[in-house]
């Protein structure tokens, strides 16, 4: 992406992400199945005083049938390995890490951004999840999910030098409720716009959700210096 991209992603760290937000945690573990009977009994591990370490479970539905957000486990990460990965920042493939509702939803917001200066459209098929590491409050990564209009400029943008449009979203948390501060461009035709969302899809600035609840937090102090 653009160094202007990334810087985005800098100033995101200072206030976003610092805590794991309910939306983003996992389901309960579910039990595991007894063994069958009949098979084969697993050879046993020598006492060496060590306990053996605990595989964290994939979460799975609720109850209810509902999805969850994202397929995180603790540590913010999906339980596939990046399809491409830098120093910084590692991107994996929409496919069973988000929710198939939550990247419909997505879509259908950066679609009605987007249609605000009549770029192209969206279907979320062509998708990536991208993890940026920081090393602020928990250390957890920074989370984007990357719209593309097809799979030429998810390309461009993900591997090449220069990103023709970009339709991203980053995840914001803040008082356990999840903000989307949306990034939609179009190099053609010279369009740079940025947008706050709360968790239903209302607009609340066209500015990052960051600068958004960071101006509305200034503004809301007493002036300095105000004596009797």
């Amino acid at each position: 992406m653009k160094n202007f991209s990334q810087f985005v992603y800098r100033l995101c760290v200072v206030v976003t992400l610092t805590t794991a937000g309910a939306a983003l945690a996992n389901d309960p573990a579910p039990a595991k199945p007894a063994a069958e009977a009949g098979a084969p009994k697993k050879e046993e591990k020598k006492d060496d005083g060590k306990a053996p370490a605990a595989k964290e479970d994939r979460p799975r539905r609720t109850f209810e049938g509902q999805e969850p957000l994202f397929y995180f486990d603790s540590k913010r990460r999906p339980y596939i390995e990046p399809f491409h990965k830098t120093d910084e920042e590692e991107y994996f493939i929409c496919r069973g890490v988000i929710g198939e509702w939550y990247r419909e939803l997505l879509a259908q917001e950066a679609n009605m951004l987007a249609e605000k200066d009549g770029l192209d459209k969206v279907t979320g098929s062509t998708c990536a999840v991208r993890l940026v590491a920081t090393n602020h409050g928990k250390k957890l990564p920074i989370v984007s999910v990357e719209l593309f209009v097809n799979s030429n400029v998810m390309r461009s943008c993900i591997l090449g030098d220069s990103c023709p449009q970009s339709r991203t979203a980053i995840m914001y948390v803040l008082n356990k409720t999840l903000y989307r501060s949306y990034f939609i461009t179009d190099r053609e035709k010279k369009i740079r716009r940025y947008y706050c969302l709360d968790n239903k899809s209302n607009i609340l600035a066209k500015e990052e959700c960051w600068y958004h609840f960071f101006d509305k937090a200034a503004k809301g102090k007493p002036a300095a210096g105000g004596g009797h």
